[in-house]
């Protein structure tokens, strides 16, 4: 994520706060933290001031990278010393580091340096980058005291510590890590940072209504055709419709509650309606939609562009498959629901379809309205009841259950230590990809290119044991046909990750590279693991 920010103010002090996302910022070209505090109900943007920039890495000494430093973008070259858990030493790699992340990559031709010479961690995300180089973890709370950020954990209730105690404690089984110590002090980390409260997150759910066109779907890119209604749902009550009045069109009947406000614009104050609905947007630190990325938000967007509206009353900024706000957090319940992780895991298949009436009639009992009549004939109240409640449908989304699809987001992202809005629109691969890069990063360890690992792999493959299949994959018993009675299920639980655990499995302690493991034989393979550290996805 990248915006244009314009008013991001020093910050010489800030209370405990949770942080969560993060973004580059194209004018001043650092880091931007977005923190919530739960008292004000605000996010506090934090610029970085450490002079933290965009680097990647070369096998290359800097003698032989030298006329890199031609180039006007490129501030330094210098050798460093990364930990290659591959063959388990350091190593020297030059770091190369410039003024903006498109030096890096993401241009085609020679403007980007990973496509003129061989990189490595050249494609990771700059904001990625920075949370990883500073140990900053997503859904923690921080504060900033004299003008430096520092952790802030929360008390952990006594209440919460027998729980973890009888539940964590006195079960762990630490006796097959190659060194128990660190697992335990890694448990524990991960105990205290998912045991930290979540706050109450104050959100407001946008839906847009756009003039319809029979046979043809409103371009967002283009918006040429009005908004006719903005329906607006907040986590603190907030309840608001605006409606353009269209030709031709009657009033109707009032069907919506008396503390639901409706405000009806003329023909010709699209401009003033859309102007009216980004004040309160930006009064909101996160915004929900449904679809948002695809269509409300681009057409928001493009729209207001469309009707001179300066860009710096537009709080949405937009990237290339996804839109956010510049000092606020989107999130697109579409891409979130329609995440397998979500639907099958969170919320058991419910649902099968993806779309809001779907999602909704699984999770919530309720539906979308339909007049039964085509969109253009709806009166102005009808248009404004259909409106609200796509909005409240997509609100009651994130709250029902005691706002168990927030608080999932938040755990997630201190897990995957990746923003909540990119959780929300990513996939558990990525999720995984990210907690290691982190892990990487605080063991000062060397991110492997994907062709190393697959180097690896090349020619010591177990064989497969069923027809067809690329790998041995596990045992299975042929079954005797017939009826049988008595019969007892026995199952392990998670058993590939305990497997991981119990045989130390990681990409760098699988076939290691010291001679002495080689004895330490995985049963019914050609394979070894480590019994000299503990695997990174071991633990």
């Amino acid at each position: 994520m990248q915006v244009n920010l314009t008013n991001t103010k020093q910050v010489e002090s800030m209370p405990p706060s949770m942080l969560v996302s993060a973004t580059y910022d194209n004018n001043s070209k650092s880091a931007v933290l977005k923190f919530y505090n739960p008292e004000s109900q605000k996010l506090i943007l934090w610029k970085d001031e450490t002079g933290h920039k965009p680097y990647c890495y070369s096998r290359l000494s800097p003698d032989e990278l030298d006329f890199l430093q031609e180039r006007e973008d490129v501030f330094e070259i210098k050798t460093v010393q990364k930990f290659d858990l591959i063959t388990d030493k350091e190593i020297d790699m030059s770091k190369i580091t410039v003024a903006d992340p498109l030096a890096i990559g993401g241009t085609s031709g020679d403007k980007s340096i990973r496509n003129v010479i061989e990189t490595w961690e050249s494609d990771i995300k700059y904001y990625e980058n920075y949370l990883y180089d500073r140990k900053l973890i997503v859904g923690k709370y921080y504060e900033i005291v004299d003008k430096k950020l520092k952790p802030h954990d929360l008390e952990i209730s006594d209440e919460v510590k027998i729980a973890l105690k009888s539940l964590l404690w006195d079960k762990v089984d630490s006796e097959s890590m190659v060194d128990s110590e660190e697992f335990k002090k890694y448990i524990t980390e991960w105990a205290d940072l998912l045991n930290q409260p979540i706050p109450k997150i104050k959100r407001l759910s946008v839906d847009i209504e756009v003039e319809a066109e029979i046979g043809r779907i409103p371009d967002p890119k283009i918006a040429e055709k009005k908004v006719t209604a903005i329906g607006m749902k907040g986590s603190d009550g907030f309840d608001q419709i605006f409606v353009l009045k269209t030709e031709g069109t009657e009033e109707g009947t009032n069907e919506l509650e008396k503390d639901i406000k409706i405000t009806f614009y003329e023909l010709d104050k699209e401009k003033e309606m859309i102007h009216d609905a980004f004040k309160i947007i930006k009064e909101f630190p996160f915004v929900v939609t449904y679809n948002g990325d695809e269509f409300d938000l681009p057409y928001l967007y493009n729209r207001a562009e469309r009707l001179g509206i300066k860009n710096s009353e537009n709080p949405f900024y937009m990237m290339r498959d996804s839109a956010t706000l510049k000092e606020g957090v989107h999130l697109d319940l579409y891409r979130t629901l329609s995440n397998r992780s979500f639907q099958i895991y969170a919320f058991s298949q419910k649902y099968t379809n993806f779309s809001l009436n779907s999602v909704s009639k699984a999770l919530l009992g309720k539906e979308k309205i339909d007049y039964g009549l085509d969109f253009d004939q709806l009166s102005l109240y009808q248009t404004a009841n259909y409106c609200y409640n796509d909005a409240l449908l997509t609100f009651e989304l994130t709250s029902f259950n005691k706002d168990l699809l927030m608080n999932l987001l938040v755990i997630i992202a201190r897990i995957g230590r990746m923003p909540i809005d990119d959780i929300a629109r990513m996939g558990v691969s990525q999720w995984i990809r990210s907690l290691l890069y982190y892990e990487h990063r605080r063991r000062n360890c060397l991110i492997p290119k994907r062709e190393e690992l697959q180097r690896r792999s090349e020619g010591v493959l177990s064989d497969a044991v069923i027809k067809d299949k690329k790998y041995r994959g596990g045992l299975v018993v042929e079954p005797k046909e017939g009826i049988h009675f008595d019969v007892v299920v026995m199952d392990f639980a998670s058993l590939y990750p305990s497997i991981i655990k119990v045989r130390n499995l990681s990409y760098e302690t699988v076939r290691c590279s010291h001679e002495e493991c080689k004895k330490n034989i995985i049963e019914q393979t050609n394979h070894w693991s480590c019994s000299k550290r503990n695997g990174l996805t071991s633990m």
